[in-house]
């Protein structure tokens, strides 16, 4: 009898304890709640989610040659429309953050120097060949003309559009400076992820990003301008063959001050250059204080730096034009697509000079 009395005790005993088991857990599973801040909404609110991460920029735009013509630019130019010749930089290489400008020579458009300038954009340079007034050739103008500092004024008004010659008549709008702003401008406002915006600071060239280059009459604009602004760089192809009043002087604007120090302009040309004579072009460079950086080295069978020279030339045969005779090859050798030596592959033999002129 006592048997049977004892098992509901015992059952109830273990209900009992049942009980109390899953009252501790339910209080333990509360306690954890309650510490989580998650039990009933109490004063410590949950944690905020991590920010997500911020995209990554995107890409620099692949380089694109283009052809624009100036009066797309200003549609007030109404001559000298050959078109403008653009490539904006490399995006696989480091961005230079330098614009570089060619200026052609006389009667040249910007067509006649794409290599050059595809070398430029090829080293992350933006880079254009510009279109300017140069139907006449300075030196024809004024060799030997008495009118003094004839080349420097007739310079000036192409570059400046300032009327302060009266052999050439060109405005600000058409000059070199006005069609290089208003270019960048367009660029700038159609291409903007392009970066071409950099280069105007409150409308203006800001020509301490900028290394102006020039062949032959073009390089008598680049030495001029590296005389009036502080350039980037300026580099000089096949000139000036600039001349004085009397025989055997250089015109008066090479004695002007270097704005742009003299240690950031460079010259090349062609030893057997008819157009612009080696002497002259040597005289020339010798008053802008290039021969400070020692005697003219050939670049020929020569490997960069050349020395650390200023004065480069050149003796190599230039390279035939396919397209039919130049009228003096030697004098376009340096620079000119159509005439400048190649190597086996078919590459501008003078690459590795354009590179140490223009794009370190």
């Amino acid at each position: 009898m006592k048997t049977r009395a004892s098992a509901p005790q015992f059952r109830m005993v273990r209900m009992r304890i049942d009980h109390r088991k899953v009252a501790v857990a339910v209080a333990v599973i509360c306690l954890a709640a309650a510490l989580a801040g998650c039990s009933d909404g109490g004063s410590n609110p949950p944690p905020s989610p991590p920010a997500p991460p911020s995209p990554p920029p995107p890409p620099p735009p692949a380089s694109v040659e283009r052809e624009i013509s100036p009066a797309l630019a200003n549609p007030a130019l109404t001559a000298n429309l050959a078109a403008n010749f653009v490539i904006n930089p490399n995006p696989a290489v480091s961005a230079k953050n330098r614009l570089f400008v060619m200026l052609p020579g006389t009667g040249a458009i910007p067509r006649t120097y794409r290599e050059i300038v595809r070398v430029g954009a090829a080293r992350g340079y933006h880079a254009l060949g510009l279109t300017y007034p140069n139907d006449e050739a300075i030196e024809t103008l004024c060799g030997g003309n008495p009118i003094p500092d004839c080349a420097g004024l007739a310079r000036r008004e192409v570059i400046m559009g300032e009327p302060v010659s009266t052999l050439v008549n060109v405005d600000a709008p058409n000059s070199i400076t006005g069609r290089l702003t208003s270019l960048l401008t367009y660029l700038s406002a159609t291409f903007p992820a392009e970066g071409w915006g950099q280069y105007l600071v409150n409308g203006q060239v800001n020509w301490s990003l900028v290394t102006v280059a020039g062949h032959s009459q073009g390089s008598g604009h680049a030495g001029y301008l590296a005389k009036i602004r502080d350039l980037n760089r300026a580099v000089m192809f096949s000139g000036p063959g600039d001349t004085g009043a009397t025989a055997g002087s250089s015109a008066d604007w090479l004695s002007l001050p270097n704005f742009t120090g003299v240690a950031r302009q460079f010259g090349f040309t062609h030893t057997a250059d008819p157009l612009a004579p080696l002497p002259n072009v040597l005289r020339n460079w010798g008053v802008i204080d290039l021969d400070l950086f020692g005697a003219p080295v050939s670049v020929d069978g020569a490997a960069a730096p050349y020395n650390n020279a200023h004065q480069l030339v050149t003796s190599a045969p230039p390279n035939p034009n396919p397209a039919g005779p130049s009228a003096a090859p030697e004098h376009g050798a340096p620079v000119v697509d159509s005439v400048t030596p190649r190597d086996a592959q078919g590459n501008p033999l003078y690459r590795d000079v354009w590179i140490y002129l223009a794009f370190p």
